[in-house]
């Protein structure tokens, strides 16, 4: 049996903990025994998570910049999840949950491949979440690769993710920008869904998921089934 652990916690406008219970459901019909954390402290001691397979960060907003109850990620801790993920553990999630996480973690996001930095019309900030939701199609880029195959392109109602990403993620889902909120990055094509490699280690991202509306649509639901499986560890300890 394989062994996943969720790291919840940050901002609780992302409801961390409702997204935890959604995703311990589904790695647990999938087989895996799951261990729920509500704090990164076990991250600063790797040998002692050595056997988990799969790690999920469910923790968006945590920065400096932002309030001190959101938590933030130490050093020690950092470390260790960077040696836990070279050693063949694997990483996977979705949204600000994982890709608006630890801004002041830089080697964090060379991990993951990519930091959430707006989605318009809420730019820089909206009070009102909802208010930036738009329909956008999310466009399947590689439709052989596993996780995607058979997936047809979609359209969502949601923020539209846009992000800084690093270019040797392999691609596998996009959004094309319109220029109806912010005229100059009409065009703009951003990835979606994404995997890479740390080392041993396998990545998964998909920047899907500011509710779990959004988690529970078909399409979207099965991208991130298939891709948490894909990222956990491959080989025998």
């Amino acid at each position: 049996m394989k062994k996943a652990a969720l790291f919840a916690g940050g901002w609780e406008g992302h409801d961390p903990t409702a997204f935890a219970d959604w995703c311990a459901d589904l790695l647990r019909t999938e087989g895996f025994a799951v261990d729920v954390y509500d704090t990164l402290e076990p991250l600063a001691d790797p040998d002692n998570l050595a056997d988990v397979d799969l790690i999920v960060p469910i923790w968006s907003s945590a920065r400096s910049g932002h309030k001190i109850e959101f938590g933030n990620m130490t050093k020690p801790e950092e470390d260790g999840l960077l040696k836990l993920i070279a050693a063949g553990c694997g990483i996977g999630g979705w949204h600000g949950h994982m890709g608006d996480a630890f801004r002041d973690r830089p080697t964090y996001h060379f991990l993951i491949g990519g930091q959430f930095v707006a989605h318009p019309p809420g730019w820089p900030d909206n009070p009102v979440p909802s208010d930036d939701f738009i329909d956008y199609d999310v466009t399947i880029t590689a439709p052989d690769h596993p996780i995607v195959d058979g997936i047809d392109s979609f359209r969502l109602l949601s923020e539209q993710y846009y992000m800084l990403v690093d270019p040797s993620n392999d691609v596998l889902a996009t959004t094309t920008f319109s220029g109806d909120h912010l005229w100059w990055i009409e065009g703009a094509t951003i990835p979606v869904v994404w995997t890479r490699r740390w080392d041993k280690g396998r990545v998964f991202y998909c920047s899907i998921g500011h509710t779990l509306d959004d988690l529970k649509v078909p399409h979207v639901t099965e991208i991130m089934r298939r891709g948490l499986i894909w990222a956990a560890r491959q080989v025998e300890r």
